[in-house]
């Protein structure tokens, strides 16, 4: 009896201990509930306005790069002159500065006008290269990238020609009355012999067979640089 007594008491004694635990264990998951709850109500204000001010600078950044200003065009660019002073011209939006950079620095400004059109006058060049390019301004102060740097090669001096053959005050014999003009120009050119055009070779000679007469022959070749410079040259042969 003593023994049963014993059991029946260690028997409650886990009961009561099991019972405790159990209240315990619920106490602490209905605190972790309310906890989370708390936490949602106070934290996720914060969260959403981190969130807000990321995706705020997003798009401003993506804005900024939408709205940046076309860059001006310039139209008709030569690539060589032999003016020392040119007129440029191009578009861009209606009411914008238009800035002028040669060889560095902003050397003009100019303003668009209703129909976009810009331009610069008399702008001096120095012998050789030049770089030329254009920037735009608009009302807000905002500047464009540059646009398409240009390269325009100021050349004054005349093409130089060579002639080989026939030389002047010679005389040319052969039975089909024709003359073989074999002669150099020192840079690309456009040519002519006797008002007819000539095709110049990459290697800048030239070639090219004249119908003649028995007589006095006058053969004259011109040549015209890329800048718009022209010489001349006359020889005089007999056939």
């Amino acid at each position: 009896m003593a023994t049963r007594r014993y059991r029946s008491k260690q028997y409650g004694q886990s009961e009561e201990e099991l019972s405790k635990k159990f209240i315990r264990t619920m106490l602490g998951i209905i605190g972790l509930v309310v906890f989370v709850i708390l936490a949602l109500f106070v934290f996720a204000p914060t969260f959403g306005s981190a969130f807000g001010l990321l995706s705020k600078n997003r798009n401003d950044t993506e804005e900024a790069v939408t709205v940046r200003i076309r860059p001006p065009t310039l139209t008709n660019v030569p690539t060589a002159t032999k003016d020392t002073k040119i007129n440029l011209a191009g578009y861009a939006n209606e009411g914008e500065t238009i800035k002028l950079f040669v060889n560095g620095p902003e050397v003009a400004q100019t303003t668009t006008g209703a129909d976009g059109i810009f331009n610069f006058i008399s702008i001096e060049l120095i012998k050789g290269r030049n770089t030329v390019f254009v920037k735009a301004v608009n009302a807000k102060n905002e500047e464009s990238e540059p646009g398409e740097t240009f390269t325009i090669v100021l050349d004054t001096e005349q093409p130089k020609i060579e002639v080989e053959s026939p030389k002047d005050g010679s005389t040319v014999k052969n039975l089909d009355k024709r003359i073989t003009i074999i002669g150099t120009i020192n840079e690309k050119a456009t040519l002519k012999i006797n008002d007819r055009m000539v095709i110049q070779k990459p290697d800048l000679t030239f070639e090219y067979i004249l119908g003649v007469k028995s007589g006095d022959v006058e053969i004259k070749i011109e040549a015209t640089d890329e800048a718009g410079n022209k010489n001349e040259e006359i020889i005089k042969v007999k056939y």
